[in-house]
């Protein structure tokens, strides 16, 4: 790839130059469909590769087919990884970078999910985030006028335990960026424990991350400019759930043993700023879902 994948723009730079139309969710029956888009990325999340009894390298060039098939079609100007890369096995990381993700024609992000093991040994080549993939796993891109706010929700190897982001580095990222037209935010883990006002399983669950956890989501709800909050980890969501005025989104499931028919998310925004998501079924090849967003 030729891409760097540490290279930013300077944020200040970035945003003089962007419209002063908001950027805004819309229905897309309202849309024109020749409208032209200035912005398309995917988010795909839990390829598991290298758990056991599954197709997991089969599963890792498939997703790589589809993103290079975005590409080559409508375009595609990113594409994120929202977690679960690997299954268990810090040496996987590398091989799933050099052997697969290499092939994607797309620059990719990864955000780090909790089963993404890193080796604790001094020195290793997987011993941190950074040493794999050039930035920490708290990380921010920024690409036009828009941010992506990449969180860590992963604990130790073995913890058991779903993670709250870290409420602080968000809130200093969140300012930072407080010019962009929208902040996009990207955290594997769903950051309101389950059965809560009906939010489904897998989200935060140890007492003293549900607190926490609830806290990163009042900050998500009160920062004007987060425009959308996308969530990994639950393998059977394929849809929108709202809190707040936000809009949280997860993405099904690119490999492991369980969940919806596999597939990933895409969302578009056009010159006017207005953007619509809607989920890819990708065993079907055919659209699962789009949001029909005020």
């Amino acid at each position: 790839m030729s891409f760097d994948r540490r290279s930013f723009l300077n944020h200040s730079a970035l945003f003089t130059a962007a419209t002063t139309l908001p950027a805004r969710w819309c229905r897309a029956k309202d849309l024109p469909v020749n409208r032209k888009l200035k912005m398309r990325f995917a988010v795909a999340s839990d390829l598991h590769y290298g758990q056991a009894n599954t197709p997991f390298v089969q599963t890792a060039e498939e997703m790589v087919g589809w993103m290079n098939k975005e590409k080559q079609g409508k375009g595609l100007d990113l594409l994120f990884i929202n977690g679960d890369l690997t299954h268990d096995n810090p040496q996987l990381l590398l091989e799933l970078r050099d052997k697969h993700l290499s092939k994607l024609e797309v620059p990719y992000y990864c955000t780090k999910g909790n089963h993404d093991y890193l080796d604790p040994k001094e020195k290793s080549p997987t011993e941190s985030w950074k040493k794999i993939w050039g930035y920490d796993a708290n990380h921010t891109v920024t690409h036009k006028e828009f941010a992506f706010v990449l969180a860590d929700t992963s604990a130790p190897a073995k913890s058991n335990v779903y993670r709250a982001a870290s409420r602080d580095w968000l809130k200093a990222e969140f300012e930072k960026y407080a010019k962009a037209q929208a902040i996009f935010s990207l955290i594997h883990i769903q950051q309101r424990k389950h059965k809560v006002c009906g939010w489904p399983q897998h989200g935060v669950n140890n007492v003293n991350q549900v607190e926490e956890g609830e806290a990163v989501m009042s900050l998500l709800e009160t920062t004007p400019n987060v425009r959308g909050v996308f969530h990994g980890h639950n393998h059977d969501q394929t849809s929108m759930w709202i809190s707040g005025n936000r809009r949280y989104f997860f993405d099904s499931h690119v490999g492991g043993s369980w969940g919806a028919a596999k597939g990933y998310r895409i969302v578009e925004i056009d010159e006017l700023n207005r953007m619509v998501t809607y989920q890819v079924n990708a065993e079907a090849g055919e659209e699962l879902n789009r949001n029909d967003l005020p």
